[in-house]
């Protein structure tokens, strides 16, 4: 498909790309979306579960999506096979003064890839997973499990559900939620995603001054960031048929939560 005419889309010299799509409906609104290009598929067998919590750290953890509270943004953040996704829904302008909302937005995606593993916050979120965990063990989330797990017995998806395993949730320490956060959560391995009434020119200059800092140097993996074009063609089609936000069951994976 050809790439739609409107948007904008380019790479940090850190190695962090974006894609910028401008849509004036709803007028006044934006939202922007950071996905890391790793999940459950991307854990190893001791690691089940672990792309969940540490995106449960990560997000509830940062206290600058705090002053995201009261001005109309609505923000969540949930995990698949093979994607961690971390959003905001904002007014271009906040109510309180009118002053711009996305470098307030950004830096609460900002605040994800530099996350600070407090192990008093480690230990809500581990609280917050096993609660998850028993709520999702329905009949219905089981009987679904097993038909994934039937049609990828031949893959890694059978034994990869976002959710992960009891045991070794319970067993993680802080160390272990940092390694899987500097291992994946790099500028080269996420792609920031802009949409909605704002100007590309003027975002491109939050994104490198929001962005722009972040560490090229660490650890690398594998990984699969698709070519640009391509998804922005996805995201114009997805814009067009009104939301950039997929439709996903809260119990069925991915895991999305209700904050």
């Amino acid at each position: 498909l050809p790439m739609h005419p409107d948007v904008r889309s380019g790479t940090l010299p850190n190695g962090l790309p974006y894609i910028i799509l401008p849509n004036k409906a709803p007028a006044g609104r934006f939202e922007a979306h950071l996905q890391v290009f790793s999940g459950s598929s991307d854990e190893l067998e001791p690691q089940q579960g672990i792309a969940h919590l540490t995106e449960h750290v990560a997000y509830m953890g940062s206290r600058k999506r705090e002053r995201l509270f009261g001005t109309g943004s609505q923000t969540n953040a949930y995990t698949d096979f093979h994607h961690t996704v971390f959003y905001a829904a904002c007014p271009v302008l906040s109510p309180r003064g009118n002053q711009p909302m996305l470098p307030m937005a950004l830096d609460a995606l900002v605040d994800v890839m530099e996350a600070r593993v407090e192990q008093s916050r480690l230990e809500k979120e581990r609280a917050a997973v096993l609660s998850e965990m028993t709520m999702v063990n329905t009949i219905e989330y089981r009987v679904e499990c097993q038909i994934l797990s039937t049609l990828h017995r031949e893959n890694r998806l059978a034994k990869r559900f976002p959710i992960g395993k009891e045991s070794l949730i319970r067993s993680w320490e802080g160390d272990d939620v940092r390694t899987w956060h500097r291992t994946h959560y790099r500028p080269d391995n996420v792609l920031l995603y802009l949409v909605g009434d704002i100007d590309p020119s003027e975002a491109e200059k939050v994104i490198a001054e929001k962005f722009g800092h972040l560490s090229a140097d660490q650890q690398a993996t594998e990984i699969r960031i698709p070519e640009l074009k391509a998804e922005a063609s996805k995201l114009a089609d997805a814009v067009v048929a009104g939301s950039i936000k997929a439709g996903q069951s809260w119990h069925y994976p991915p895991v999305r939560h209700d904050w």
